[in-house]
């Protein structure tokens, strides 16, 4: 290129082709051994996560080794699904064609009473209060991978007595 020529604009040079596809066709990003494990326990109304064998540490996301000990034993169990709303946002904006399609998309930040920090999915009915409670439950997402959703407490007690 010569001093005259100005560069291609990056528009201009970035693949079009896989961000043309429907929403609905685009492959999940791959996961590890472990995010396919949690894949597994979705959607069956728990919380399945990593226990360590050697110090009890509640893991997510998921690992290889704690990252309390570094201990390699770490069993899937059922735990506790209470968590704390730390604060909460709501996308109106994304790059990936999945969430533009169903935007405006809410998460928060939750503190989960079993120990780890988590970014969730939250329900619409949620008001998004720090310190609110919720219960926080694995779903599977579009793609058939595992996601962390919670729903205020109130409308799980309530599902629980009907």
């Amino acid at each position: 290129m010569s001093r005259d020529e100005s560069p291609t604009p990056l528009a201009e040079r970035w693949p079009q082709a896989p961000l043309d596809l429907p929403a609905d066709q685009l492959t999940p990003q791959l996961r590890s051994a472990a995010g396919r494990i949690l894949a597994g326990h979705a959607g069956l109304g728990r919380l399945h996560l990593q226990v360590c064998g050697g110090c009890g540490q509640v893991q997510y996301p998921p690992r290889d080794v704690c990252v309390a000990c570094l201990d390699g034993t770490l069993d899937w169990q059922d735990v506790a699904t209470g968590a704390r709303l730390v604060s909460c946002t709501t996308l109106h904006h994304s790059h990936f064609p999945y969430f533009q399609a169903r935007l405006p998309w809410r998460i928060a930040m939750v503190r989960l009473d079993c120990g780890p920090a988590a970014v969730v999915h939250v329900d619409e009915v949620c008001k998004g209060e720090p310190g609110e409670r919720l219960t926080v439950t694995l779903r599977r997402d579009g793609g058939g991978m595992a996601v962390l959703f919670g729903q205020p407490e109130s409308m799980m007690a309530n599902k629980d007595e009907s």
